[in-house]
């Protein structure tokens, strides 16, 4: 079995919403960001830990400890008296379509119900549990991998790095009978993607397609929203507004696929026409920092430590770890939460919104 399938879950999302995708990212480079690799480093973090393996080898810091040590917890609870715990489990769904095949974080089965739990390290943006393709993707796998009656099936996020109003852990319930209609749906789409006419579709989805720089329905709406002028001196139809809002998230991120494989393709010696490839600025640093202390400090500068070396206070997250539990709640007579300000977010956002600026000052004169 090839270790990623071209229509796996982690990628539902996308080529379930737009199956011309998947052609079209045929032969595109797939280039991992440094929080890609971070977030693998995570999970083979937790899989050692919870199969009782060295974790010696691994580079980690106290950070990711402390994340993945939420999911563990976690895991090892709900594993107690269960029939059967299932860790990083490869699983292949070839009835539905040769390609649908994946890896589960985490599967655990007791009482008849079946938890697939997926860990994600990502801190930016907190992933909904609700009718999440990529979960039931994997439920729908270990299901049919293990063969055992259930009632219902539980998908599980844990994700400890992401704000979100209902914390870190989410949590989703479905009858197995609805896991089963969705394979139907699964299938459709799989084998949509095998379609040479398949329809390409541009969306939130586009974020981290491998074909945005080359996507002609992406390149299109770009260029149609661009044309749309809104400034406070123009009047403008709000719908018109909400409906660009929508299409920003792909936008950027099709400015910057492009960007992006533009510089690739310079470094490999095709430069665009027009273009060239320069150093970035350069910034001054010490050669050695410890060497450049002594030198500052021992020679003719006429400087005192606290000169060349600043102290800050920690902040209260970091405090907080060094204290025995029973000490912790004491922080909260010292400590404040302050949010920097606002942001535009669509309404489904389950967090509590907050009043315009303008509706705040005059509710001060009126007050």
């Amino acid at each position: 079995m090839a270790k990623h399938s071209k229509i796996g879950a982690s990628i539902y999302s996308r080529w379930g919403a737009c199956p011309g995708s998947v052609k079209l990212s045929e032969n595109m480079p797939n280039t991992s960001s440094s929080f890609a690799l971070e977030g693998t480093k995570a999970h083979d973090l937790a899989e050692k830990i919870l199969t009782n393996q060295d974790v010696s080898d691994i580079d980690y810091d106290e950070e990711m400890a402390d994340a993945v040590q939420v999911y563990v917890s976690y895991i090892q609870n709900l594993a107690i008296d269960a029939e059967y715990l299932g860790v990083e489990e490869r699983f292949a769904l070839r009835s539905l379509h040769p390609d649908l095949f994946g890896t589960s974080d985490a599967t655990v089965y007791k009482d008849k119900i079946l938890y697939v739990v997926d860990y994600k390290h990502g801190a930016g943006l907190a992933v909904e549990i609700e009718n999440n393709k990529q979960l039931q993707f994997y439920a729908l796998g270990a299901l049919m991998k293990l063969g055992v009656p259930c009632s219902h099936v539980e998908m599980v996020i844990v994700q400890p790095r992401a704000f979100h109003a209902d914390g870190p852990i989410r949590n989703w319930r479905i009858p197995v009978i609805d896991l089963i209609e969705f394979g139907a749906d699964l299938k459709d789409d799989a084998y949509k993607t095998e379609d040479p006419n398949a329809i390409i579709v541009s969306g939130d989805h586009c974020r981290f397609c491998p074909a945005a720089p080359i996507c002609p329905e992406l390149h299109s709406t770009a260029l149609e929203t661009a044309k749309i002028e809104f400034a406070p001196t123009l009047s403008y139809d709000p719908e018109q507004l909400a409906d660009v809002l929508t299409k920003l998230p792909a936008i950027k991120a099709w400015t910057k696929a492009v960007e992006d494989f533009a510089f690739r393709e310079a470094e490999a010696g095709r430069i665009p026409p027009g273009q060239k490839l320069v150093p970035k600025r350069a910034m001054r640093k010490w050669a050695d920092e410890a060497e450049a202390q002594s030198y500052l400090l021992n020679g003719d500068f006429d400087l005192a430590p606290t000169d060349i070396v600043t102290e800050k206070i920690k902040s209260p997250a970091q405090v907080e770890k060094l204290l025995a539990k029973d000490k912790k709640a004491k922080l909260n007579e010292i400590v404040i939460k302050q949010s920097s300000g606002n942001k535009l977010v669509p309404v489904a956002d389950k967090r509590k919104a907050e009043k315009p600026a303008i509706e705040v000052e005059f509710t001060k004169i009126e007050n």
